[in-house]
This record gives C-alpha cells, sequence and structure tokens, in this order.
C-alpha cells in the first residue's frame, strides 16, 4: 500500500521528548514534510551547492519520490509567533515499508545486500541535515534520541545508510577516509560495499601513515556519532557529484549497543 506523508504516523511516538524549547517527535502532516524539505534545501542546496531541478529550485525544496514512503524525523524550535520552526530533520526508511518506493535509496551507491540478509526489521537513515544556526550538542541529542525511540518502537534490529564528506574530492579528506578503513571497516556479514561503476578507494594511506586521533577529529560531527554507537563503515566510499559530497556506508547493529543507545539517547517510556 502506498504510504502518504499527508497521514501520521501508524504507531504513536511520544511527544514529551524536549530540552527547553526544542522537541523531537515525527513529522505529523504533509506540511511538516514540507518543512524538512525546505530545510533540506537550505542545507544541502544553498549550503552544500548540490543540484536539483528547476522545478525544486523554485519551490525551494528538496525532495524526491522515497518521501512519501518515509517517516521524517524532526526537531521543532517552539516560540516563534507563526508556530514551531524545523530546525533538523532525517528521514526514515523501514523494511517493512521499503517495498513501495522500489527499494532503499542507500543501494543506488552501496552492494546492501549483506545487510538486506540480516533477519528482523532494518532502519535506513538519510537526509540528516541540521539549519546552521543549530548546529550544537542539544540539536544531535535530540535527533538521536528521537532514532533511539523509533528504534524501540519498531523493533530495528540494523541501521543503515550514507554520511558524507563536504566536496567531490576523496583526496581532500585522505586521512579520516583511511582511518575508517583501517580503524572501523565492517565485518564481511554486515559490510556495504561501493559499487563497482562508482567506487574510489578510501586506503588512501597505509595504516602506519594514520594519526587515529586527529584523523578521528577530522571527521563530519555526524560520522562521529555513528562510531560512538558502535557504528562501522562499508568498503569504498562514493562521490555523489549532484549532492556534491563524498559518501560513506554505515552500518549500526542495534543489539550490540542497546543499553549505551536507550540510556544515552533513548525515552524513559521506550
Amino acid at each position: 500500500m502506498k504510504k502518504s506523508s499527508a497521514l501520521p504516523p501508524a504507531i504513536a511516538f511520544p511527544e514529551d521528548i524536549r530540552a527547553g524549547n526544542l522537541q523531537v517527535r515525527l513529522a505529523l502532516d504533509a506540511h511538516e514534510v514540507a518543512a524538512a524539505q525546505a530545510l533540506r534545501y537550505l542545507v544541502f542546496v544553498k549550503e552544500m551547492g548540490a543540484k536539483v531541478s528547476a522545478a525544486l529550485h523554485d519551490d525551494a525544496s528538496d525532495r524526491d519520490a522515497f518521501d512519501e514512503y518515509c517517516d521524517h524525523l524532526l526537531v521543532l524550535e517552539h516560540g516563534h509567533p507563526r508556530g514551531p520552526r524545523v530546525v533538523g530533520t532525517y528521514r526514515l526508511l523501514r523494511r517493512s515499508i521499503m517495498h513501495g518506493c522500489g527499494g532503499f535509496y542507500t543501494a543506488s551507491e552501496f552492494n546492501i545486500g549483506p545487510v538486506v540478509a540480516h533477519p528482523g526489521e532494518l532502519l535506513e537513515l538519510g537526509r540528516s541535515c541540521v539549519d546552521a544556526a543549530y548546529r550544537n550538542r542539544a540539536v544531535m541529542q535530540l535527533l538521536w534520541r528521537g532514532i533511539g525511540v523509533y528504534v524501540a518502537l519498531h523493533d530495528v534490529t540494523v541501521m543503515f545508510g550514507c554520511a558524507s564528506f563536504p566536496g567531490i574530492s576523496p583526496q581532500a579528506h585522505a586521512e579520516p577516509l583511511a582511518y575508517l578503513h583501517h580503524y572501523h571497516l565492517a565485518p564481511p556479514e554486515l559490510r556495504l560495499t561501493a559499487l563497482p561503476d562508482r567506487y574510489a578507494p578510501m586506503d588512501l594511506l597505509p595504516r602506519e601513515a594514520v594519526d587515529a586521533k586527529a584523523a578521528f577529529a577530522a571527521l563530519p560531527a555526524l560520522i562521529k556519532g555513528y562510531l560512538r554507537l558502535g557504528g562501522c563503515i562499508g568498503e569504498g566510499a562514493v562521490i555523489d557529484h549532484e549532492y556534491n559530497t563524498v559518501d560513506v556506508g554505515i552500518v549500526v547493529k542495534t543489539a550490540l549497543v542497546t543499553d549505551k543507545y536507550v540510556q544515552r539517547y533513548g525515552h524513559d517510556n521506550a
């Protein structure tokens, strides 16, 4: 059955996950999904230089065919005269509903066969972004708390997706890419691999040439967050010319980090 982004989520999501005037919850209607898409346009297109169609430029919106099948996690700032403002978002697509849109987005960049072969519910994480004025610990923690609740509600066993470095030059990120390859490569049974026609090597430096501490510090904040939750990295990177990024595959097996995940990011009643 086709999932409509205008309908509220099928499973009730708690609405009391807050920090000051910030709240995290799922989008409840098409208007809120559109607000998330507008934030994505602001970050991905205006800030990072992603290439979108003229129609999307006219609408100031980043959207695609996957959006209507996904749940959209939002961080809302309350207190504005026109109502809550979306300042952070994540797109969430579960295995149990992805057949309607023909598969997972990540499959356009990586061979996801080993992850798909894993039993249980899968969750693809994507289109994560935060308004530049709100890139702080509070907003990121709320996003992770929201994901923790979602994982618990849907009994997710594995999360996966793409995470990005800015620009389209792997060499510009040689040390952090090599660090991820040498120190955080996923085990074969969960390893995403860049598609052959898109494969860009990550082992641009030998292990002994990598300063692990400096390389970790140079990672984008989102990738650091995945690693801190026990996440691991696929083999090979992908240059995404459309979004002006170098992408790596991420996998997090939630069973390995359940206690840490719920205690650090989850909801008391999850």
